[in-house]
C-alpha cells in the first residue's frame, strides 16, 4: 500500500533550487535510503515530506491526503522524523524523553498510562538502551542520543518513518544493529533514510533516491545503485564488487 506520494516536488532552500520535478512513492514494506553529496537536500527533502519546511513547487500527499489539508493530530500518527542532531535544554531522563513521542495518543488524557510506559520500555530494549531508561539524557553520547530519538519514533509509530541520518555517531557494531531494526521497521511501515554510507544502503535498502544538482535516480537497489549513476551523482570514480549477496562500492 501507497503511503507516501510527490507530485512534481520541487525543494528549494535558501533561494537555491535543490530537487526539482520529483515524482515518487514509497509504500509500506520498502525501506528507501536518499543518497547523495552534502547539500544536495537530502534532509530538506525530509523535512518537505514532514511538513516543517514548505515545497516551492508541487505536493506531497500522505495516505493520498495532501500535506497541508491534514490535520496535525491525524499527521502525527502518519508521519515521524527522526531528527540528525537532538537539542535537549533540560535535564530529563531517557524514559520520559521516549514517552514524548506517546502524546498523539494521549488524547483526553495528561498523564502517560502503563501501556505508553510499557512501550516506551520495549522501545528502549529494542535499541540496546534498557538499562538506561533512569539516566538523565543530558549525559548520553551522542550514539546513546541518536537512539534514544530512534526509540521516541518507535513508540510514535506512525505509517511513515523519516530518518535524518540514523546511523550518525554510531560505531560499526550499532550502525549495523540500527540498520538490521531500521529494515525490520519496513515490514509494517513505509521508512525513508537520508544516508551517506552507500554499502549499507546497498545492504539494506530495498530502493534508494540518489540526488544529484539538476538531476534524481528512484528505483530498487539492483537497478539504480551502479557504478554509472554513483558517478554521476558524487564526482568520482566508484567499482563495484558483491559481499555477501549485496553490491559493494569503492570509491577512488
Amino acid at each position: 500500500m501507497t503511503i507516501l506520494r510527490t507530485a512534481q516536488l520541487d525543494v528549494a532552500l535558501g533561494g537555491r533550487r535543490l530537487i526539482s520535478g520529483l515524482n515518487w512513492q514509497a509504500a509500506c514494506g520498502e525501506l528507501w535510503c536518499v543518497l547523495g553529496q552534502n547539500g544536495v537536500g537530502k534532509s530538506s527533502l525530509l523535512y518537505v515530506l514532514t511538513g516543517l519546511l514548505k515545497p516551492a513547487a508541487g505536493q506531497v500527499l500522505i495516505d493520498g491526503t495532501p500535506l497541508d489539508a491534514s490535520a496535525p493530530a491525524a499527521l502525527a500518527t502518519r508521519r515521524g522524523l527522526m531528527p540528525q542532531q537532538q537539542l535537549d535544554a533540560f535535564s530529563h531522563t531517557v524514559l520520559d524523553t521516549v514517552l514524548i513521542g506517546r502524546t498523539p495518543y494521549r488524547v483526553g488524557r495528561a498523564w502517560d498510562s502503563e501501556e505508553d510506559r510499557a512501550a516506551a520500555l520495549a522501545a528502549l530494549a529494542q535499541v540496546g538502551l534498557a538499562s538506561r531508561a533512569d539516566a538523565d539524557v543530558l549525559r548520553l553520547s551522542g550514539g546513546e542520543r541518536q537512539r534514544v530519538a530512534l526509540a521516541t519514533l518507535l513508540v510514535q509509530a506512525p505509517e511513515l518513518m523519516l530518518l535524518d541520518e540514523p546511523t550518525a555517531h554510531q560505531d560499526v557494531a550499532q550502525q549495523l544493529a540500527m540498520m538490521r531494526l531500521i529494515r525490520g521497521l519496513a515490514e509494517k511501515h513505509a521508512v525513508v533514510a537520508t544516508c551517506h554510507d552507500i554499502n549499507l544502503a546497498a545492504r539494506f535498502a530495498s530502493h534508494v533516491l540518489v540526488l544529484a544538482p539538476g538531476r534524481h535516480w528512484i528505483g530498487p537497489v539492483r537497478e539504480v545503485l551502479t557504478v554509472a549513476v554513483l558517478e554521476q551523482a558524487f564526482g568520482c570514480h566508484f567499482e563495484m564488487t558483491e559481499a555477501g549477496g549485496a553490491p559493494a562500492f569503492r570509491a577512488y
